[in-house]
């Protein structure tokens, strides 16, 4: 659940006199839920799931089609309170953290598409929370399906806000942990997939790349999960294109990339042939594998000088 996203955006709306209390306390509640959150502690986080609930309730009092900052305020506690629930307790209140995703889903989609992206990200938020939801619950189409459509909405501003490149890279992530489970599902299409997963890692080890070179480090931990998730998929799946992979990302060197990229070669050439069998001469699929081999030991000597 580390991929888990909580956000709170700025709350600010135009509200009638009647509202103005609901409202306000209702961002209250979200601030100190906010607050305890960040915390982290249990106690802290029961409080805070119970100061989400707090606001929730309020911010429903306020008419939301006349008030869409303080719709955007409500879906992202409906998201929190979700966060929260799986965060807590895991798969155990999965029905009532499902349903809060639900609701902030649709509160969130009617909203404006207008200069303010704190609706869509929270959008995004809600969807890579429910994905990582039913990841745990094994339900494995459908979190892809939630992290699939995460990604479609953080992809354009990626490579521009901060906020929505780590939206982009969460997003990812829990699409590429649904896409292995579906890897080794039975009669899964491996190939299909395997091309998918791959796709996913080099956009984003890229994106990792492209906010390095702004002098951004803090997706470091991201780049080595992405990179050892790489390796073994390029190993098991692409063999062929695992130097290439190796080499095009070893950029973001340290040492644990570079032990990362060391076990996968290791493990790739004990996969060559023993004694009692052969590779055809002139076969392709032969001859590829020979390749592979080839680069992976010239690329192995390279990385322990």
């Amino acid at each position: 659940m580390g991929g888990d996203v909580s956000l709170l955006p700025p709350a600010v709306s135009s509200l009638s006199a009647n509202s103005v209390p609901a409202r306000d306390l209702g961002v209250a509640w979200m601030n100190r839920g906010h607050a305890l959150l960040l915390r982290g502690d249990p106690i802290s986080l029961e409080a805070s799931l119970a100061a989400y609930h707090e606001a929730i309730a309020l911010l429903r009092q306020v008419p939301l089609a006349e008030n869409p900052a303080t719709a955007n305020s409500l879906g992202a506690a409906l998201m929190n309170r979700g966060h929260l629930l799986h965060r807590l307790h895991g798969v155990g209140q999965a029905a009532v953290a499902l349903a809060a995703f639900a609701d902030a889903m649709t509160i969130l989609r009617d909203l404006p598409a207008d200069e303010n992206p704190w609706p869509r990200r929270n959008l995004v938020g809600t969807l890579v929370n429910r994905a990582n939801l039913l990841l745990d619950l094994g339900q494995f189409p459908a979190a892809t399906d939630a992290a699939h459509d995460a990604l479609i909405l953080a992809v354009p501003y990626e490579q521009d806000e901060i906020v929505d490149a780590d939206l982009g890279l969460k997003s990812r992530r829990v699409l590429a942990d649904a896409l292995g489970q579906l890897l080794v599902a039975p009669g899964a299409n491996q190939a299909a997939l395997a091309r998918e997963a791959s796709d996913l890692v080099d956009d984003a080890l890229a994106l990792i790349r492209h906010w390095a070179a702004r002098g951004e480090t803090s997706f470091q931990p991201l780049a080595q999960r992405f990179f050892h998730y790489g390796t073994q998929l390029y190993r098991l799946h692409q063999p062929h294109f695992l130097a290439e992979f190796i080499q095009e990302n070893i950029g973001l060197d340290d040492r644990a990339l570079r032990a990362t990229a060391l076990a996968a070669i290791d493990a790739a050439l004990q996969d060559r042939p023993r004694d009692g069998e052969f590779l055809t001469i002139g076969d392709p699929a032969s001859e590829r594998r020979r390749q592979a081999w080839q680069e992976l030991s010239t690329l192995r000597t390279r990385l322990v000088a």
